[in-house]
């Protein structure tokens, strides 16, 4: 994208991001110019194009924008649930749920990005919901519970996987059945895929207060 973070005003990409959002409720995502961005975001087409350079980067920070969301909701939906497995369940319908809450995003992002171009951005990587995740798996494999015959990396990518594959899925198959709603039986499926077969005991986790 066109401009250095740095130089970037994050309330002038709220703006933006957020006029654009709205104009892609009432057209086509591939009617909408730069030219309709500014007027609704009351910016000049020197600053979008300073700032994203072209349509495709600004739906990719779009993007970005919504699925911080999910971070937000993971890290605080986590915060009361003891269990490691269930934990590890509620994330695993959170993403499903999200995703169904913003199926019109989806289907809208779909339409507009290349897959490939969107998995090289930053906003595919997501760093602040891999973290969590990421954690997530660290603790389950150092507890036993989780497999270690691959790393931490390779089991948040089969995750990742597994719930892009059925969010796609539901989009192109026009599937009326939700995902979110089948999130237990899917997800037993997913545990005895990263599990580990011989779990060994381990002790409770320590110094994470659990808050309700």
């Amino acid at each position: 994208m066109g401009e250095t973070p740095t130089k970037r005003r994050p309330a002038v990409e709220a703006r933006i991001e957020e006029a654009t959002m709205r104009l892609a409720t009432h057209q086509s995502p591939d009617e909408i110019s730069f030219v309709e961005v500014a007027a609704q975001a009351h910016c000049s087409l020197q600053t979008l194009y300073r700032y994203y350079g072209s349509m495709e980067d600004l739906w990719l920070a779009c993007a970005g924008r919504v699925l911080k969301h999910l971070g937000d909701r993971i890290i605080d939906h986590l915060q009361a649930i003891e269990s490691y497995k269930d934990r590890m369940r509620k994330v695993f319908w959170l993403m499903l749920d999200f995703f169904e809450r913003h199926d019109n995003f989806i289907k809208l992002f779909m339409e507009t990005v290349h897959f490939q171009r969107w998995m090289n951005d930053i906003s595919f990587k997501q760093p602040e919901v891999s973290r969590v995740v990421l954690d997530m798996i660290a603790e389950g494999q150092a507890s036993g519970i989780l497999t270690n015959e691959v790393d931490k990396v390779a089991i948040l990518d089969f995750i990742y996987g597994v719930v892009f594959r059925f969010v796609q899925m539901h989009q192109i198959r026009r599937i009326k059945q939700s995902n979110a709603q089948r999130s237990n039986a899917l997800f037993e499926m997913l545990w005895r895929a990263i599990a580990n077969p011989h779990p060994h005991p381990h002790p409770p986790r320590e110094g994470k207060g659990e808050r309700g």
